[in-house]
Parts: structure tokens; sequence; C-alpha cells
């Protein structure tokens, strides 16, 4: 399997934990709920990579600074994902209409100068 480079697996559970700024038993909650993945790094060993970092530390502040449940924090982290995605849809919608734009003022620029040399003629 081929990953990029944020989602390379590249750091080991303790590791993690530390730079989550989590206890292990915490991760190994957030691994029990499904909250995080782990992924076999080279080498065979189980390891996190930078993205599941970064879910971590949400994870964190989530269940720490906002005192949500497991249950609670699955369904933002969920939420949060869903605003994601929607907002890379509505982004590729903008890039689309954009670039559907531009060819209809292109037709348009040619349908003015057509126009423009069939008056000449006339």
């Amino acid at each position: 399997m081929t990953f990029n480079q944020e989602e390379e697996p590249i750091y080991t559970r303790a590791v993690a934990a530390q730079l989550a700024q989590i206890s292990q038993d915490f991760l190994h909650q957030c691994e029990q709920k499904e909250l995080v993945q782990v992924r076999v790094m080279r080498g065979g060993s189980l390891g996190y990579s930078v993205i599941e970092i970064r879910r971590l530390a949400r994870i964190r502040r989530l269940h720490y600074d906002l005192a949500l449940d497991f249950g609670a924090i699955e369904v933002t982290l969920n939420l949060h994902r869903q605003v994601t995605d929607l907002q890379a849809q509505l982004e590729e919608m903008e890039r689309q209409m954009h670039q559907r734009e531009q060819e209809l003022l292109r037709e348009l620029h040619h349908l003015r100068r057509r126009l423009a040399l069939e008056s000449d003629w006339q």
C-alpha cells in the first residue's frame, strides 16, 4: 500500500502518545473505540502517521477541554469530516463553474467576432 508522506505510519505508540500529549492508556482507549487507525510500519511494527497524531491531538482537546465522551467525539469527528468533504466538493464545483464560465466567454467572444464579420459582408 502506498501512502503520502503524512499518511505513512512512522511513530510508535509511545511516541504517538507523547506527540499528541496523551497517555498510552488514553491512546489504547482511542484504538478500542476505533477513533484512530494504527497501521503496520516498515519493519512490521504498529505505528501512527502524522495525520493520526493530529487526530489524537484533536481527540484530546475534545475530551479534556470540552469534556466530550467518546461517543460525542466520534460524532464530532464525523461531522468535521463531512464538512471538510463538502468544502472540497464546493471548491471543485466552483473550479468547474469557473472553467465553464471561461469556455462560455470564449464562445461568446468567438460569436461576436463572427457576427461582426458577417455584418461587414452585408
